[in-house]
């Protein structure tokens, strides 16, 4: 048996942990540069308001609904989905961080009472420790505990609990679930298979698997086998295949000049060198990539990128001259630049770096110790007390966020206060 594990609302459900005047509210989380909806409360769902609309279009609902407003922030976000993931981690076995706010986790040889009791008493741990609700469901398949979460979602009598030990539990669900709410099928997939006939995901877990994977694919044919019981996706370790990691955003004003982009590379070569460190990897390579704004039609159009090999490492400062460097290939005048970012790939794990005989930068560009001293100051004074000296200058590329709450639980001069 496998259970899913999900974050009610997340994005919502984090600022409403620390502003509990928005509980009950509707809300809205803006995306980077303020442009559209990211997440909404259960409020603000009954409004109608739709995942991805304009923020502008939002805002008459302001007035007449009292709907709040915020702009995405990713650090709180990130640090309380490490606390509900490590409160996981401490009651359940084998837990698959799958995204920032679901993790899987292995609950097989319970009976349905003991699986019930376990689930609930996870869903009162993690509200107690964190503040946030999740909903779980359970099922033989990856699949179906999928079924199961939204049905646990969506029936207020289950108690945000659903447990599916049978296949067959899930007879009616799947015969009324469409096949684009299927876990991994989106839209393209959804309508080439009511070109055939099959719009249901009762019709789906129906359909000759065989035939599914000669007219689309192995994985859709998973999918059916999955939705069938039959587990074909089993739980992983998601950080010890990474292979690679990217870190970038756009601006939050067009920037033409080389200086002005230099700090806002310098940021995300930072973000990412910190999680290399998490997950004690080094990167082989390095790719950075600048481009216009695609969507602004009225403007010259550029989209480039640069990579570089180098010798393994998770040097921080190592990484982002290999950056800035790239960054100088690639970067052109003329221009209205839009976004910039970087791709560290080939990682490996440190401890697998091989010692080099005769080549004495390869010490230099790993230097522990130093990168040792660095992480430790910014965790114990903020995350960004120690950066490369190519992050200072123009702060023009910095997101626009006119709503963002504090960091309420990442930086010391942001903390809640409480007075007595």
């Amino acid at each position: 048996m496998i259970a899913l594990i999900d974050c009610n609302n997340f994005y919502a459900s984090c600022e409403q942990v620390f502003q509990p005047e928005l509980k009950g509210k509707p809300l809205v989380v803006l995306s980077n540069n303020d442009g559209n909806v990211i997440a909404r409360s259960a409020e603000a769902k009954k409004l109608g308001i739709g995942m991805g609309v304009l923020s502008g279009s939002v805002r008459e609902f302001v007035r007449s609904h009292g709907l709040q407003i915020r702009s995405s922030n990713y650090a709180l976000y990130g640090d309380m989905s490490s606390r509900v993931m490590e409160t996981l981690e401490q009651l359940l076995p084998n837990v698959e961080r799958y995204s920032i706010d679901e993790a899987f986790a292995d609950v097989s040889g319970l009976s349905r009472d003991r699986l019930v009791e376990l689930c609930q008493l996870v869903r009162r741990r993690v509200l107690r420790h964190t503040g946030i609700q999740v909903s779980i469901g359970a099922a033989p398949t990856k699949t179906l505990a999928k079924v199961a979460n939204r049905l646990a979602k969506r029936r207020p009598e289950l108690a945000g609990v659903c447990i599916g030990t049978e296949p067959l539990s899930f007879s009616r669900a799947l015969e009324q679930m469409e096949t684009g709410d299927v876990w991994g099928i989106g839209r393209k997939i959804s309508r080439k298979l009511a070109e055939f006939g099959i719009t249901s995901a009762g019709q789906l877990r129906d359909a000759d698997p065989e035939w599914i994977k000669k007219r689309f694919s192995v994985v859709l044919m998973r999918t059916v086998l999955e939705l069938r019981g039959e587990s074909c996706l089993e739980l992983e370790e998601p950080e010890e295949s990474r292979k690679s990691l990217m870190c970038g955003r756009s601006f939050g004003t067009p920037l033409k000049e080389l200086e002005d982009i230099r700090p806002a590379l310098t940021h995300f070569v930072q973000n990412a060198a910190g999680r290399l460190w998490k997950y004690k990897q080094a990167a082989s390579a390095i790719t950075v990539y600048l481009s216009t704004n695609r969507f602004r039609k009225n403007i010259a159009q550029r989209s480039v990128s640069a990579s570089v090999e180098m010798g393994a490492t998770d040097n921080m400062l190592h990484l982002n001259a290999v950056a800035q460097r790239a960054l100088e290939k690639v970067f052109k005048p003329g221009f209205e630049y839009h976004r910039v970012g970087v791709l560290l790939h080939d990682l490996v794990p440190v401890k697998n770096i091989p010692e080099q005989l005769f080549e004495t930068e390869h010490k230099v560009s790993r230097s522990p110790e130093l990168m040792w001293a660095i992480k430790n100051i910014n965790s114990r004074f903020g995350r960004y007390t120690v950066v490369s000296a190519s992050a200072s200058g123009s702060s023009a590329w910095r997101a626009r966020s006119k709503s963002r709450s504090p960091a309420f639980t990442t930086c010391w001069n942001e903390l809640p206060v409480v007075h007595a």
